[in-house]
């Protein structure tokens, strides 16, 4: 009996990243695992423009119509949902620390896994850096982003994340800011961090001499059972490349100098895989032709 032949449709799908996302409850060696964290109550409760909660889902959507390339057409892709927005309205901190129990129990499942965390807000990376940094002496935070997420408030949101696991982490926690601007953090904001260091890389002196000097910092300063991760928040990107965010930057990084800084990232002396955190992105706010999913799904494809 002839086998039947798939349709133009069918064929386009088996090429594409969207073919090897995986339902099935056993999980081989070589996966990627997408944490998708669908609130955005931390970016309200900060003043921020709300809609950043649809973000995971129209990331993944547009990352899934990519062709694949040859090193991920080895790897099988894996995304769980990690959030709760009811649980958040009802108690933001005790939310954080049940995500932060879902982000462990994931990585645990999956071990061995790149790991790509998509939120909502900035506020995310938080219960993410709870949940990676167990076993680990050392934390090191690579934090792209316009704004310097080291509010002094009281109540947690999205521009206190680093400040509230700083304070919490037993360990040595060292964060490195590349983008920030002056006019987008206030002095209460820029104060020294009660634990930890923080080294800051400003947007008006960001050059290649300067992102070396930086980045060799950085290198010296991972140790044995260092955990390394790449941050992004969408709004350090120019607005002209990447509108739809929380909050739009009119004098942001450009893509290609997003793509040379991951690459730096990459050439780290770390001793796990790529784990990286974007966020900030917002769907409402993007263009009809979702330029800003495009551009952070293709940066995201150009990391394997």
């Amino acid at each position: 009996m002839t086998k039947p032949s798939i349709t133009q449709s069918q064929k386009r799908f088996q090429e594409s990243v969207g073919s090897l996302f995986s339902k099935s409850d056993r999980i081989p060696k070589n996966t990627c695992l997408f944490l998708k964290s669908s609130t955005d109550v931390g970016v309200i409760r900060n003043g921020g423009r709300n809609g950043a909660r649809f973000a995971p889902q129209s990331f993944i959507s547009t990352f899934k119509k990519f062709a694949q390339n040859q090193t991920m057409s080895q790897l099988a892709f894996f995304d769980i949902e990690v959030s709760s927005t009811v649980e958040e309205e009802a108690d933001f901190h005790a939310a954080q620390k049940k995500e932060s129990a879902r982000i462990a129990s994931a990585i645990a499942s999956h071990h061995g896994s790149r790991i790509v965390h998509i939120g909502g807000g900035h506020d995310h990376i938080y219960p993410l850096l709870i949940a990676a940094s167990e076993g680990y002496k050392k934390v090191i935070v690579i934090n792209i982003d316009a704004h310097a997420d080291t509010r002094t408030d009281e109540n947690f949101h999205s521009g206190t994340p680093f400040r509230q696991f700083a304070r919490e982490f037993n360990g040595e926690f060292n964060l490195y800011q590349i983008g920030l601007h002056p006019f987008a953090n206030t002095f209460s904001t820029l104060t020294t961090l009660e634990k930890g260091k923080m080294e800051v890389l400003w947007m008006s002196d960001l050059n290649e001499t300067n992102l070396v000097t930086f980045f060799n910092k950085i290198e010296k300063d991972i140790s044995e059972n260092t955990l390394v991760i790449f941050s992004l928040d969408a709004d350090a990107l120019s607005g002209n490349e990447v509108p739809g965010v929380s909050a739009v930057n009119p004098a942001g990084l450009t893509r290609a100098q997003l793509l040379t800084i991951w690459k730096k990232y990459h050439a780290l002396n770390k001793e796990h895989l790529p784990v990286i955190g974007i966020y900030e992105l917002n769907p409402i706010y993007d263009t009809l032709a979702s330029v800003s999913m495009r551009t952070l799904a293709s940066f995201i494809f150009e990391t394997f």
